[in-house]
């Protein structure tokens, strides 16, 4: 062949690569996001669950829910407790629980002591659940003090262990099942949930600055031990005990004692009657499921994603024949909790022309609903 032939043959080869690499960049540009999602979602379900959600659910029915915070909850000790002898202001409307609809109020009653509405007067307020089976509690302390004071604030110099002590104590003290609260894993590389409050002050010159912990705050989630076991874990091998529900509890302390603590949720526990873990759903049903809904809310890709095991709270069905102990305290309900975002771990970069979708958290049933035995929601 002559050299005058070598372009030609060069330009054919060429044209050929890329004929065979256009399918590939036309299949890479033209790939459905809700395959990615699909894969990343499966990626992680299949080692935790396998085929099916049956085995976990199975596991789940077997938690012992053995308290109650509205069995617990003691009105008068708690107050004794809080306030002490000073005396305590309580809200007229404290003796009703139902609405003139007759339907279990959702509202709080509050106890207070002081001049709420002083600037530097002392005072004090707790804040609970008319029908304390709903599980909310607000407790909040305001000590006096003179706003032309110059010196620092007195420095927190409890250990992270006492400020975990006495959070333990005071959810304890307004009921809270001790067996709701987990207890941190052995060889933990941090098993405390307590972080320190910093306040900085600096000099009129701006040289000197001072870091002072106000308060030490304790966060203490709300979860059931599984007998036997959860799962294990894929990432580390270790065993988890534990299962994530609905409620959790947020506490600030000083070496003063208590200073706010404020229970959200922590709602009477029972499983939904109506629950048939026969009726558990395929691995792949709930990938094609979680899929589905996040590519409705938005989802184009992952950038993280983490999926937990939980219960989660349902509201029953409130023409039921047969409802459940507490109606408005829910019930629970296996559950896969999803929390995903676009834009990963790394440093976000945004700007007018980089927009970042925020993250998502959802939450799925691990069992179907039985519509003809009345679902809760």
């Amino acid at each position: 062949m002559s050299n005058q032939h070598l372009p030609l043959r060069h330009s054919l080869v060429a044209a050929c690569a890329l004929a065979a690499l256009l399918p590939a960049i036309a299949g890479a540009q033209t790939q459905d996001p809700r395959e990615a999602l699909r894969a990343a979602i499966g990626n992680q379900l299949k080692p935790m669950l396998g085929d099916s959600a049956a085995p976990l659910v199975e596991r789940l029915l077997t938690i012992k829910i053995d308290g109650a915070i509205s069995r617990n909850f003691d009105v008068g000790k708690v107050t004794t407790a809080l306030f002490g002898r000073t005396a305590a202001n309580v809200a007229p409307d404290c003796r009703s629980t139902q609405t003139s609809a007759r339907e279990a109020d959702t509202g709080l009653c509050v106890i207070d002591a002081g001049n709420r509405e002083s600037e530097t007067g002392a005072y004090q307020m707790l804040a609970f659940s008319k029908n304390i089976g709903l599980g909310d509690v607000v407790f909040a302390r305001r000590a006096a003090f003179s706003p032309d004071t110059t010196s620092l604030p007195v420095a927190a110099k409890l250990s992270d262990a006492d400020a975990y002590s006495q959070a333990v104590n005071f959810l304890l003290l307004m009921g809270v099942p001790k067996s709701e609260i987990p207890q941190p894993p052995p060889g933990a590389k941090n098993p405390l949930p307590v972080r320190s409050l910093v306040v900085g002050a600096e000099d009129q010159k701006g040289g000197t600055s001072t870091r002072v912990v106000m308060h030490k705050v304790v966060s203490l989630p709300r979860a059931f031990v599984v007998p036997g076991g959860l799962l294990k874990d894929p990432a580390t091998g270790q065993i988890l005990n534990h299962v994530i529900a609905p409620g959790g509890a947020t506490l600030n302390i000083s070496d003063r004692g208590v200073q706010f603590a404020r229970i959200d949720g922590w709602s009477d526990a029972q499983f939904d009657p109506k629950l048939d873990p026969r009726r558990a759903k395929s691995t792949t049903d709930l990938v094609n499921e979680i899929a589905d809904d996040l590519y409705g809310e938005g989802v184009r890709k992952v950038g993280a994603l983490s999926i937990l095991i939980a219960l989660r709270k349902a509201t029953p069905n409130p023409d039921d024949p047969n409802p459940p102990l507490c109606p408005a305290c829910g019930v629970l309900r296996p559950a896969l909790r999803v929390l995903v975002s676009q834009a990963g771990n790394g440093v976000i970069e945004s700007s007018a022309r980089a927009h970042v979708a925020p993250g998502l958290v959802r939450e799925y049933d691990l069992v179907a609903q039985n519509e003809a035995g009345q679902p809760s929601r």
